[in-house]
């Protein structure tokens, strides 16, 4: 899973010397593997051709064979029958010197190679900072399962090596203290019994579960804040709310014994949960945008609003995810951008550069098809800290 410990490296990945080579394709979840790698294959030649053109890669434009050299990690996963078996919605590929990384997504990502003395990682801000991103716990005593969401899919995360297998394991490491006794009923649900304790042995023991898991699935949610949707049968909910250290639990839930259900039909359950919570919150934020743009502290243009974001002036992005590039330079010392309308050897995609400064400077970043952003004439709109 994408986290901000791997953003932080890739965006203080730059080489004034080597390029950096960004590979972002949508690929299938299964049954299209052949086009898959097609894709792929295609994506390679054109990393190829933009290594050793000089109009892109300028003094460090390569000849073939090294280009080919360079990207030998990603010619390398091509040739990797068992990977391919494996995809969600997209593919990120960052091929740097020294520096080879991929990421499989629940986002399906454009299509777009990107070379440049930086990585491009616009794409990849959903899978951090998402409106429309969510995780689902589905929680019994026989078994946990944690899922990473967003409107269109949703993809299993394997936890495994975090949490334990089952209520079983927790009882068999107090059953000396708790003298509790572990069975499982025809349902198929762990039953638990003892003597003496009852009830409140059963829940101490849940509770002891719960953390166990909890403590584990904070090893990876840390720095996380989306929200958090848990799936499970009812009086266990406010047990693992109680214990939960988790920031963003969602006040509604899917009640009803997860075991059963495939990832489609939890990704269903959840969004007919969190929908309405993300239109409301969108809604808001827009007329947040309107509201400013009256008091003169939110913009539509390009040119005021990448020096904002720059120097951290931006609160709040909106930015088109259908407009791939939009090629300029920044100059530091007037604080201005110069747009190119033909790539340059020095040009950088101002979209890209705008969203991760407002990413890195604490602001949020909603990108959205231009029809739905709060001014439909620009590609990017911007709410302004003051």
């Amino acid at each position: 899973m994408f986290n901000q410990k791997d953003f932080s490296l890739l965006s203080n990945f730059k080489n004034t010397e080597t390029p950096c080579v960004t590979i972002y394709i949508p690929t299938y979840r299964a049954g299209n593997v052949q086009e898959d790698k097609i894709r792929f294959k295609n994506a390679i030649s054109e990393a190829i051709n933009q290594l050793t053109n000089k109009s892109v890669s300028g003094e460090n434009a390569m000849g073939k064979k090294d280009a080919q050299q360079f990207l030998t990690p990603a010619i390398e996963l091509l040739e990797n029958d068992n990977f391919w078996l494996q995809l969600s919605d997209g593919l990120a590929v960052f091929v740097g010197a020294n520096h080879f990384s991929y990421f499989v997504s629940p986002i399906d990502f454009p299509e777009m190679v990107y070379v440049n003395n930086h990585f491009y990682l616009r794409y990849m801000l959903p899978m951090l900072k998402d409106e429309k991103r969510f995780f689902v716990l589905a929680l019994s005593q026989n078994e946990v399962r944690f899922f990473e969401g967003n409107k269109n899919s949703i993809t299993p995360v394997k936890i495994e090596d975090l949490v334990p297998n089952g209520i079983e394991e927790i009882v068999g490491v107090e059953d000396n203290v708790t003298n509790l006794q572990v069975h499982s009923g025809g349902s198929g649900n762990t039953i638990i019994h003892g003597h003496g304790g009852g009830k409140d042995n059963k829940n101490e023991t849940l509770k002891k579960y719960f953390r166990d898991i909890d403590s584990g699935l904070m090893e990876m949610l840390h720095d996380e804040d989306a929200p958090m949707v848990i799936y499970s049968v009812e009086n266990q909910i406010p047990i693992y709310q109680e214990v939960s250290n988790y920031s963003n639990i969602h006040d509604e839930y899917i009640t009803g014994n997860p075991e059963s259900d495939d990832p489609s039909l939890i990704h269903e359950k959840a969004w007919s949960v969190l929908e309405g919570y993300f239109n409301e919150k969108y809604e808001n934020a827009k007329e947040n945008f309107n509201q400013n743009l009256v008091d003169g502290k939110a913009s539509f243009s390009i040119h005021e609003i990448v020096p904002a974001s720059i120097h951290g002036k931006v609160n709040t992005l909106f930015v088109d995810t259908e407009e791939e590039i939009i090629w300029g330079k920044y100059d530091d010392e007037k604080f201005t951008i110069n747009l190119h309308e033909k790539r340059q050897p020095d040009s950088i995609c101002l979209l890209n550069k705008v969203a991760l400064e407002t990413f890195e400077n604490g602001g949020t970043v909603y990108n959205r098809p231009r029809m739905e952003m709060p001014r439909v004439v620009s590609h990017t709109n911007a709410v302004f800290r003051y």
